[in-house]
């Protein structure tokens, strides 16, 4: 992020250009307190604290403030070439659909004990082939937004 926000405007992608910044950081870099790239790094930190970023959604929207390319798309196309040689129909829905349903067998994992609705006593079916697919997955993902997010094409 700093470092596009360091470049002029017609470098940056779109999401960034039109980034706002609250008063007070823009006041700071008017001083000379902090650069703009820092105020701008600052900010989209204490704005993203918060948050777990666990959506596909939400983490296209931070990626748009990077890169101007379908994040989701490309990834799926290259996971596709990548992983199965093109022998798959994984698109950009279901490679957001997959990373959907890992993310939400995390949280009830998490914030329910992975407890089976309605029953306190009984959990979700788990096995090791489960967990492994599921690591895999998440890896496959993080290694393509990262080619995706690298490539300069």
């Amino acid at each position: 992020m700093a470092e596009l926000a360091a470049k002029d405007s017609p470098d940056m992608p779109h999401q960034l250009l039109v980034y706002e910044l609250p008063l007070h950081r823009v006041e700071a870099v008017q001083r000379g307190d902090v650069t703009l790239p820092e105020a701008v790094v600052e900010h989209l930190r204490d704005k993203l604290a918060p948050q777990s970023l666990q959506h596909s959604g939400k983490i296209s929207e931070v990626l748009k403030l990077v890169t101007d390319k379908k994040v989701w798309y490309l990834s799926a196309g290259w996971i596709n070439a990548t992983f199965f040689q093109g022998r798959t129909s994984l698109n950009e829905k279901t490679l957001r659909s997959r990373y959907l349903e890992i993310t939400q067998r995390r949280n009830k994992i998490a914030h329910d004990a992975d407890l089976i609705d309605g029953d306190l006593e009984q959990r979700r079916p788990i096995d090791e082939a489960g967990v492994s697919d599921a690591i895999d997955w998440i890896e496959r993902i993080a290694l393509a937004i990262a080619h995706v997010l690298d490539d300069e094409g």
